[in-house]
């Protein structure tokens, strides 16, 4: 009877499976891959060079490069290089800003040519493909003279001012180092800076990492921190160094430090110092 039982119930099974077949319906049983680790994949996260176009000509002087990035997973930091070494790296101030907008001035120093390279980090820590722009500066000999120029005649109206973009300037810190941990030595640091254009700024931000003296590597951006205002265009922060992310990582370290500027436009966007590299972090011995 049971052997009677089991011949039936395959003969059904088998039906079942054809007509989910024939209805469009796959049986998932078993075994199939789910992705490797489980997960629907991370959000895709890109990068761009708006400006200077690839192949640009360009004179030995400060070069404005535009850049972006963009995640629909959130953007947390993007990194721009020019052969090679890291200019700027900049944290996002908020993790889930999916279009991040930025400049950065360049002084280039060495005519012929030079790659811009940029890529962006995701909210989860994938980072995008490098965008470049490979750019070639004339050298000061292939510049002309400007022709002498003439002295107006005193009723003369002189030419109109260009607009002057937003900028950081007078970067500075009060002491070179400074220290953690017990005993008697000068725990905190303030910096400074100042920007044109201040009606238009919506925040400056001041972002910090540590690089160890004794080889053993670099940390991450921090965060962030606001700067508070001080006067028209003027902005400073006091730090303390236990409450500064990763303090204590590297004994005897320095810590790089960076400003950005959020303008108050419709289409925001920061305006990033230098790196600054010139401060150092060590134990209080």
């Amino acid at each position: 009877m049971k052997r009677a039982l089991r011949f039936l119930i395959i003969p059904i099974f088998l039906l079942t499976v054809m007509a989910c077949e024939f209805a469009g319906i796959t049986l998932d049983l078993g075994g199939g891959d789910s992705g490797g680790d489980g997960s629907s994949g991370a959000a895709p996260i890109e990068s761009g060079i708006d400006s200077p176009s690839n192949g640009a000509s360009l004179q030995m002087a400060p070069v404005e490069i535009a850049y972006h990035a963009s995640s629909t997973g959130g953007v947390s930091a993007v990194e721009l290089s020019i052969n090679g070494e890291v200019l700027s790296s900049v944290a996002s101030p908020a993790s889930d800003q999916k279009v991040v907008a930025l400049k950065y001035t360049w002084n280039p120093s060495v005519s012929g040519s030079h790659t811009i390279r940029v890529r962006a980090q995701s909210s989860n820590g994938g980072w995008s493909d490098y965008a470049a722009a490979t750019v070639n500066i004339q050298g000061s000999q292939q510049q002309q003279e400007p022709p002498a120029q003439q002295q107006a005649p005193p009723d003369s109206p002189g030419p109109t001012p260009t607009p002057e973009e937003m900028t950081i300037y007078d970067i500075e810190h009060d002491k070179d180092t400074f220290y953690y941990g017990g005993g008697g030595c000068n725990r905190e640091i303030t910096i400074s800076a100042k920007v044109t254009h201040p009606e238009d700024v919506y925040a400056m931000t001041l972002f910090i990492r540590f690089w160890d003296k004794e080889g053993a590597g670099l940390t991450k951006w921090d965060s962030g921190r606001g700067m508070s205002k001080k006067a028209e265009g003027s902005y400073s922060v006091t730090l303390f160094s236990e409450n500064i992310p990763n303090y204590n990582a590297y004994e005897f370290a320095v810590m790089y430090y960076q400003i950005t500027v959020t303008d108050k436009s419709n289409n925001p966007r920061a305006v990033v110092s230098e790196v600054i590299k010139k401060v150092n972090l060590q134990v209080c011995q």
